[in-house]
C-alpha cells in the first residue's frame, strides 16, 4: 500500500498513531482505583508497573486536563490503591507520606516523609528509564530532572 493512495485523513491518523506510539512507552493499561482525593474522575492515566488490569508497583499517575498534566503522583501503587509516594501540585508544592483510599494519611512521622520522597525518586527514575528505553529523551530528561528534585527536598 502507498500513502499517496490513502485518504489525507487516514495518512494523518497513521501518523498521530505513530507519533504516539514514539512518544509514550509500551505499557500495559492498568488503573488505579482510586485516585487522590480532589482529583477529576477519568481524568488519571497510570504510567507503570501493572498486574493484570490494575496498577501494582512502582509508577507515576498523571491528572490530565486536555493534554496538559495538571499534577502527578509518584510512587508505590498496590492493587489499584495509592500505597507510598508524593503528589507534585505544580507551583504550590508537594504532598508526601502514606495514601489510604487516595487520601494522604496525615503524620508528623519525618521518617515516613522521608520513605515517600525516596519511592517518589524510585518511581520517577523508573518512568525515565522506560522512556529512555522507548526514545523519549525528552521525557526520559524530565523524569530524571523529576528524580533529582524529589531527592534533594530531604537535604
Amino acid at each position: 500500500m502507498n500513502l499517496r493512495s490513502l485518504p489525507i485523513f487516514r495518512v494523518l491518523a497513521l501518523a498521530g498513531m505513530v507519533m504516539t506510539a514514539a512518544c509514550q512507552p509500551s505499557v500495559a493499561a492498568c488503573n488505579v482505583t482510586t485516585p487522590p482525593e480532589g482529583w477529576a474522575a477519568g481524568s488519571a492515566r497510570w504510567d507503570g508497573a501493572c498486574a493484570g488490569a490494575q496498577a501494582d508497583g512502582l509508577g507515576v499517575l498523571k491528572e490530565q486536563q486536555g493534554a496538559a498534566v495538571k499534577r502527578m503522583f509518584l510512587g508505590r501503587v498496590h492493587k489499584g490503591e495509592l500505597s507510598l509516594g508524593v503528589v507534585d501540585i505544580p507551583d504550590q508544592g508537594f504532598a508526601a507520606g502514606r495514601f489510604e483510599q487516595g487520601k494522604l494519611v496525615p503524620t508528623d512521622d519525618r521518617q515516613q516523609i522521608i520513605k515517600a520522597f525516596d519511592e517518589a525518586a524510585r518511581a520517577a527514575t523508573a518512568a525515565a528509564d522506560r522512556f529512555e528505553k522507548a526514545g523519549n529523551a525528552a521525557s526520559a530528561k524530565f523524569y530524571r530532572a523529576k528524580a533529582k528534585e524529589l531527592r534533594e527536598q530531604m537535604d
